[in-house]
Protein backbone atom coordinates (compact mmCIF):
# COMPACT_ATOMS: atom_id res chain seq x y z
CA UNK A 1 0.00 0.00 0.00
CA UNK A 2 1.41 3.41 -1.00
CA UNK A 3 2.97 5.98 1.72
CA UNK A 4 0.01 8.98 1.60
CA UNK A 5 1.73 11.09 4.52
CA UNK A 6 4.07 12.00 2.47
CA UNK A 7 1.83 13.89 0.13
CA UNK A 8 0.01 15.21 3.18
CA UNK A 9 -3.07 12.97 2.68
CA UNK A 10 -4.34 10.21 4.81
CA UNK A 11 -5.83 7.26 2.92
CA UNK A 12 -9.38 7.65 2.57
CA UNK A 13 -11.82 5.09 4.41
CA UNK A 14 -12.61 2.84 1.49
CA UNK A 15 -9.23 2.42 0.50
CA UNK A 16 -9.66 4.22 -2.61
CA UNK A 17 -7.47 7.25 -3.13
CA UNK A 18 -9.19 10.25 -3.54
CA UNK A 19 -9.35 12.58 -6.43
CA UNK A 20 -6.81 14.99 -4.51
CA UNK A 21 -4.97 12.20 -3.74
CA UNK A 22 -4.41 11.49 -7.52
CA UNK A 23 -3.44 15.03 -8.43
CA UNK A 24 -1.41 15.26 -5.49
CA UNK A 25 0.45 12.25 -6.81
CA UNK A 26 0.66 13.60 -9.92
CA UNK A 27 2.20 17.03 -9.07
CA UNK A 28 4.66 14.99 -6.84
CA UNK A 29 5.68 13.26 -9.97
CA UNK A 30 5.83 15.84 -12.11
CA UNK A 31 8.30 17.55 -9.42
CA UNK A 32 10.24 14.82 -8.92
CA UNK A 33 11.05 14.13 -13.20
CA UNK A 34 11.64 18.00 -13.30
CA UNK A 35 14.55 17.47 -10.55
CA UNK A 36 15.84 14.35 -12.50
CA UNK A 37 16.14 16.94 -15.83
CA UNK A 38 17.56 19.68 -14.00
CA UNK A 39 20.24 17.02 -12.68
CA UNK A 40 20.86 15.66 -15.94
CA UNK A 41 22.29 17.69 -18.98
CA UNK A 42 20.98 18.34 -22.30
CA UNK A 43 19.14 21.75 -21.49
CA UNK A 44 21.22 23.88 -23.32
CA UNK A 45 18.93 23.28 -26.54
CA UNK A 46 16.17 24.83 -24.72
CA UNK A 47 17.93 28.05 -23.51
CA UNK A 48 16.74 30.11 -27.09
CA UNK A 49 13.27 29.50 -25.70
CA UNK A 50 13.90 30.23 -22.02
CA UNK A 51 16.33 33.60 -22.02
CA UNK A 52 13.56 35.62 -24.25
CA UNK A 53 11.31 34.69 -22.21
CA UNK A 54 13.05 35.57 -18.86
CA UNK A 55 13.83 39.02 -20.19
CA UNK A 56 9.97 39.44 -20.65
CA UNK A 57 8.70 37.56 -17.41
CA UNK A 58 10.03 36.88 -14.08
CA UNK A 59 11.99 33.40 -13.96
CA UNK A 60 9.97 31.67 -11.69
CA UNK A 61 6.48 32.93 -14.15
CA UNK A 62 8.45 31.24 -17.14
CA UNK A 63 9.27 27.90 -15.11
CA UNK A 64 5.71 27.87 -13.56
CA UNK A 65 4.16 27.91 -17.22
CA UNK A 66 7.07 24.83 -18.28
CA UNK A 67 5.53 22.85 -15.66
CA UNK A 68 1.90 23.56 -16.46
CA UNK A 69 2.51 22.52 -20.11
CA UNK A 70 4.56 19.42 -18.84
CA UNK A 71 2.62 18.75 -16.34
CA UNK A 72 -0.96 19.04 -18.48
CA UNK A 73 0.97 16.86 -21.55
CA UNK A 74 1.13 14.20 -19.11
CA UNK A 75 -3.00 14.36 -18.35
CA UNK A 76 -2.50 16.23 -15.26
CA UNK A 77 -5.42 18.95 -16.62
CA UNK A 78 -8.20 16.06 -17.14
CA UNK A 79 -11.05 16.90 -14.76
CA UNK A 80 -11.64 14.49 -12.41
CA UNK A 81 -14.19 13.02 -10.64
CA UNK A 82 -13.91 10.92 -7.15
CA UNK A 83 -14.75 7.48 -8.25
CA UNK A 84 -18.55 6.57 -7.04
CA UNK A 85 -19.27 3.98 -4.93
CA UNK A 86 -20.71 0.71 -6.86
CA UNK A 87 -23.10 -1.59 -4.96
CA UNK A 88 -22.17 -5.14 -5.40
CA UNK A 89 -23.87 -7.32 -7.76
CA UNK A 90 -27.34 -9.02 -7.25
CA UNK A 91 -26.64 -12.72 -6.37
CA UNK A 92 -28.32 -14.12 -9.02
CA UNK A 93 -26.93 -11.26 -11.54
CA UNK A 94 -24.46 -12.84 -14.73
CA UNK A 95 -21.16 -11.95 -12.42
CA UNK A 96 -19.22 -9.74 -14.49
CA UNK A 97 -21.25 -9.82 -17.89
CA UNK A 98 -22.37 -6.72 -19.00
CA UNK A 99 -26.11 -6.61 -19.94
CA UNK A 100 -26.48 -6.00 -23.66
CA UNK A 101 -28.89 -2.59 -24.53
CA UNK A 102 -32.16 -2.96 -25.74
CA UNK A 103 -32.12 -1.69 -28.85
CA UNK A 104 -33.30 -3.85 -31.74
CA UNK A 105 -31.89 -2.93 -35.59
CA UNK A 106 -34.07 -1.70 -37.62
CA UNK A 107 -36.01 -3.31 -40.76
CA UNK A 108 -33.29 -4.93 -43.31
CA UNK A 109 -30.49 -4.26 -40.97
CA UNK A 110 -28.83 -6.71 -38.62
CA UNK A 111 -26.36 -5.91 -35.73
CA UNK A 112 -23.07 -7.65 -35.28
CA UNK A 113 -21.12 -7.95 -32.20
CA UNK A 114 -17.57 -6.97 -32.14
CA UNK A 115 -15.66 -8.15 -29.56
CA UNK A 116 -13.51 -4.83 -28.32
CA UNK A 117 -14.89 -1.53 -26.90
CA UNK A 118 -14.04 1.20 -24.85
CA UNK A 119 -11.88 -0.22 -23.06
CA UNK A 120 -9.52 -0.70 -25.91
CA UNK A 121 -10.15 3.20 -26.82
CA UNK A 122 -12.39 1.94 -29.61
CA UNK A 123 -14.49 4.86 -31.13
CA UNK A 124 -17.39 4.42 -34.04
CA UNK A 125 -15.13 6.18 -36.56
CA UNK A 126 -12.69 3.00 -35.61
CA UNK A 127 -15.66 0.83 -36.00
CA UNK A 128 -16.91 2.34 -39.89
CA UNK A 129 -13.45 2.95 -40.95
CA UNK A 130 -13.11 -0.94 -40.21
CA UNK A 131 -15.92 -2.00 -41.74
CA UNK A 132 -15.34 0.42 -44.61
CA UNK A 133 -12.04 -0.28 -45.49
CA UNK A 134 -12.72 -3.39 -45.58
CA UNK A 135 -15.68 -4.35 -47.02
CA UNK A 136 -18.16 -3.22 -50.11
CA UNK A 137 -19.74 -0.76 -47.57
CA UNK A 138 -19.51 2.99 -46.95
CA UNK A 139 -20.18 4.56 -44.12
CA UNK A 140 -23.40 5.71 -44.97
CA UNK A 141 -24.33 1.86 -44.86
CA UNK A 142 -23.43 1.52 -41.16
CA UNK A 143 -26.40 2.22 -38.79
CA UNK A 144 -26.77 2.75 -35.30
CA UNK A 145 -23.22 1.77 -33.81
CA UNK A 146 -23.37 1.25 -29.75
CA UNK A 147 -19.63 0.80 -27.60
CA UNK A 148 -19.87 -0.81 -24.59
CA UNK A 149 -16.73 -1.42 -22.25
CA UNK A 150 -15.64 -4.46 -23.73
CA UNK A 151 -17.89 -5.19 -26.73
CA UNK A 152 -19.65 -3.05 -29.60
CA UNK A 153 -22.41 -3.39 -31.33
CA UNK A 154 -22.68 -2.28 -35.34
CA UNK A 155 -26.27 -2.10 -37.47
CA UNK A 156 -25.27 -3.32 -41.00
CA UNK A 157 -27.96 -4.41 -44.03
CA UNK A 158 -29.04 -8.02 -44.00
CA UNK A 159 -27.49 -8.81 -46.91
CA UNK A 160 -23.77 -7.51 -46.28
CA UNK A 161 -23.43 -8.71 -42.91
CA UNK A 162 -21.61 -12.36 -43.83
CA UNK A 163 -19.12 -10.38 -46.20
CA UNK A 164 -18.68 -7.64 -43.02
CA UNK A 165 -18.11 -10.50 -40.57
CA UNK A 166 -15.59 -12.45 -42.82
CA UNK A 167 -13.89 -8.99 -43.61
CA UNK A 168 -13.62 -7.90 -39.89
CA UNK A 169 -12.42 -10.80 -39.34
CA UNK A 170 -8.95 -11.08 -41.45
CA UNK A 171 -8.45 -7.39 -39.65
CA UNK A 172 -7.52 -5.30 -36.49
CA UNK A 173 -9.18 -3.11 -34.52
CA UNK A 174 -6.95 -0.33 -32.62
CA UNK A 175 -4.38 -2.31 -32.98
CA UNK A 176 -6.02 -6.36 -31.81
CA UNK A 177 -7.53 -9.09 -33.95
CA UNK A 178 -10.93 -9.32 -32.80
CA UNK A 179 -14.14 -11.81 -32.15
CA UNK A 180 -17.16 -10.63 -35.04
CA UNK A 181 -20.49 -12.77 -35.51
CA UNK A 182 -23.89 -11.72 -35.62
CA UNK A 183 -25.31 -10.64 -32.03
CA UNK A 184 -27.27 -12.89 -30.01
CA UNK A 185 -29.81 -11.27 -28.61
CA UNK A 186 -31.52 -9.82 -31.19
CA UNK A 187 -35.44 -9.14 -31.08
CA UNK A 188 -37.52 -8.26 -34.05
CA UNK A 189 -36.69 -5.75 -36.20
CA UNK A 190 -37.98 -2.06 -36.18
CA UNK A 191 -39.79 -0.53 -38.72
CA UNK A 192 -37.12 1.66 -40.95
CA UNK A 193 -37.13 5.03 -40.14
CA UNK A 194 -38.00 7.18 -42.86
CA UNK A 195 -36.04 10.46 -44.52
Amino acid sequence: MADHSAAGHDPPASGRPTVADLRSRRLELTRAALRETLLDDGLERFRAVVEPLAEEFDLVEVALAAVKLAHEASGGAADEEDIPEVAPPEPNDRAGRERRPARTARQGMTRLYVGTGRAAGVRPQDLVGAIAGESRLTGRDIGAIEIADRFSLVEVPESAADEVIAALRGTSIKGRRTTVRRERYQSKPRPKRRG
